[in-house]
């Protein structure tokens, strides 16, 4: 008599997909440590995708490596619509930064936030339409001339008054169209015309206040680039090369 084979079936919860924040690569690396606060871990598949299947959601999945900072995510059961979600890892003080590449590092409040953007990449992005934050608040039309991928990335917004500033993160992307969504409402409508948009790059210190952030410069030799940078409570410029180590120094 044959003995009937039992096929155990499980159903996928959630799908990360990781990205380097700087080489703008996927990442599938054995030596991540990614898991579920009650410690399920994902299967790792080519890509950049680790696979969450029978999870129990809402949860917070943890991610740990020695090149990336320290990462939380929440997953609650409206994220898993699309079942898929993006997420860009932030480089670590140990990460292997190619040779050449221009780098701000420094002190400043153990575990604050910093962001940091280049003057000289003014003129890449900018408004395809007016933002309007009561008549359409998650919604905006970002000028997207090599059609990257805009999931997960930081922008700088500024009015042509430099009045009104904010930050903010695209969610999610309609194709490689303008049209992104947006992680949280800015806190005010931006005109398309006079406005600029910059592309961020951004780190948290760590428990020592220590902080490390790599920058894609388009200039060339000894060209100086205008590098701006924020931090909870204050702001600051510093001119940095191809190459160049900048420490940063807050005034206090």
């Amino acid at each position: 008599m044959n003995k009937e084979r039992e096929h155990i079936r499980h159903k996928v919860s959630f799908i990360l997909e990781l990205w380097d924040a700087f080489s703008d690569q996927p990442i599938s690396d054995a030596a991540l440590l990614v898991q579920t606060e009650d410690g399920r871990r994902p299967i790792r598949k080519p890509e950049g995708f680790y696979v969450f299947t029978d999870c129990p959601l809402p949860t917070v999945v943890t991610i740990e490596s020695t090149k990336y900072e320290r990462e939380e995510i929440r997953i609650i059961e409206e994220n898993t619509q699309s079942r898929i979600l993006k997420k860009r890892l932030r480089p670590g003080r140990n990460y292997p930064i190619p040779e050449g590449t221009a780098c701000l590092y420094g002190t400043i409040r153990p575990n604050s936030q910093i962001e940091v953007f280049v003057e000289e990449n003014a003129g890449l992005w900018h408004l395809l339409s007016d933002y309007q934050v009561k008549r359409a608040p998650d919604e905006m039309e970002i000028f997207n001339p090599l059609k990257k991928d805009l999931v997960g990335r930081r922008f700088y917004i500024q009015d042509r008054e430099e009045k009104n500033t904010d930050f903010f993160e695209v969610k999610q992307q309609e194709g490689r169209s303008g049209k992104v969504f947006l992680a949280e409402p800015l806190k005010t409508s931006y005109k398309k015309a006079g406005t600029k948009l910059y592309e961020c790059s951004s780190a948290r210190a760590d428990e020592k206040g220590r902080f490390l952030i790599p920058l894609k410069l388009r200039t060339q030799g000894e060209e100086e680039a205008l590098c701006r940078i924020w931090t909870e409570d204050r702001s600051d410029k510093a001119a940095i090369r191809p190459g160049m180590r900048l420490e940063w120094k807050p005034i206090e």
